[in-house]
């Protein structure tokens, strides 16, 4: 009996996955100083303050999963030039939404401004942009690394700023590095018949998007860009390359107001020269008092597919 008690323990030894500690150190990244890194051993996430931006996702000396604008690597640029001519720095950053309610480009304060950035305990990253006088709010971050495994917790902070009530939803865009496809569920029982929103003016070639099962599926178009929505309750958007998945996903609530005709799900391809395409988490639109605060979290992971 000693010999089977001894056995089951090392059995249940063996299936259980070894932890490992989350570590947080400053490097410079592309040219950029006292960027995060955010290591687990199995994937690393670099957060750059100077642009307020995730740069970096990806297994340890593996590829890097989101797209960064080489033309722009370790500069920063003015608010006065970014108000004139956009910065596309590349990586991950929120907006406000809807976008028709402040047209373009986007405020540099919340798009590349400076953020401010902390460790905490666990080692969790905590990071805080400027204020936008424009639209009343200021964004922060809480960026939490899995002990195991490839998952990274985005908490994410919209915050009124303001002496007057807001109305904004939190933008999450995340730019994907020439991914060979893009995917979103089909949802027919919400509010596109389709099962699906196009975008006006960015409707996908019909060579580029397939409806597979549950599933659509989405190919870069080098030559003009594509837009497409969804709402399906399932909340996730995944980019597959070389044998990666990328997956980000986010609570999505029905009977929520969302920007977009109500689209909580969103996918843009971009045409050459900039081969990236972006999976959009969007939460409801909320009303905010002056000092009033709303989180959305929002997920992301990593995983093997077959050929």
């Amino acid at each position: 009996m000693e010999r089977i008690a001894l056995l089951i323990v090392l059995l249940g030894t063996l299936v259980l996955p070894l932890r490992a500690d989350v570590t947080v150190r400053q490097v410079t990244y592309q040219g950029w100083s006292n960027a995060y890194l955010m290591s687990n051993g199995t994937v690393e996430l670099i957060f750059v303050p100077q642009i307020g931006r995730i740069l970096h996702y990806g297994y340890v000396r593996g590829p890097n999963l989101l797209w960064v604008n080489s033309e722009l690597a370790g500069k920063t640029i003015n608010p006065e030039q970014a108000q004139a001519d956009w910065p596309n720095y590349g990586g991950d950053k929120l907006w406000p939404a809807p976008q028709n309610r402040w047209g373009w480009p986007p405020d540099p304060a919340l798009d590349s401004g400076v953020h401010t950035a902390r460790v905490l305990k666990g080692g969790r990253l905590q990071v805080t942009g400027q204020p936008s006088e424009k639209h009343g709010i200021r964004f922060s971050r809480e960026i939490v690394r899995d002990p195991v495994g490839t998952g990274v917790t985005i908490r994410n902070t919209m915050t009124n700023v303001s002496a007057r009530e807001v109305q904004w939803a939190v933008w999450q865009v995340t730019q994907v590095d020439a991914p060979d496809v893009v995917l979103m569920p089909l949802y027919r029982g919400g509010r596109f018949p389709k099962g699906y929103y196009v975008f006006k003016d960015a409707d996908p070639a019909p060579n580029r998007m397939k409806i597979l099962g549950e599933e659509i599926r989405l190919e870069r178009d080098p030559e003009r860009s594509s837009k497409i929505g969804g709402d399906s309750p399932k909340g996730w958007l995944a980019a597959e390359k070389q044998g990666i998945r990328f997956e980000v996903s986010a609570k999505v609530e029905p009977k929520r107001t969302y920007p977009d005709d109500g689209c909580a799900l969103e996918i843009y391809t971009n045409p050459d020269p900039h081969p990236y395409v972006e999976l959009e988490l969007l939460s409801p639109i909320v009303s905010l008092a002056p000092g009033r605060s709303y989180s959305f979290t929002t997920r992301w992971k990593l995983s093997r597919v077959l050929p």
